[in-house]
């Protein structure tokens, strides 16, 4: 199955070290893939971010209990920071 990622700000530079840095890419995962399989593949285990799921913001909470679909679009998005 083949989903699009997106990473939004500085979420690139969490990304494991076998994954080439990009802005936006397609990944092909298994069929009974969740959203938290897709957070550990790419790195981001021990990152802050909000998860955005074909428009919805997805809660943490659900990244292990929420199977992914062809087609989904998922956002990675930092933290805000400033002030």
């Amino acid at each position: 199955m083949r989903v699009k990622v997106k990473l939004l700000g500085w979420m690139r530079q969490f990304l494991a070290d076998h994954i080439e840095h990009f802005d936006e890419r397609d990944f092909d995962l298994p069929e009974d893939a969740t959203a938290a399989d897709l957070v550990a593949a790419l790195g981001f285990g021990d990152t802050s971010f909000m998860l955005m799921r074909n428009g919805d913001k997805l809660p943490d909470e659900l990244f292990a209990t929420t199977t992914l679909h062809a087609g989904d679009s998922l956002v990675f998005v930092p933290p805000l920071k400033g002030g």
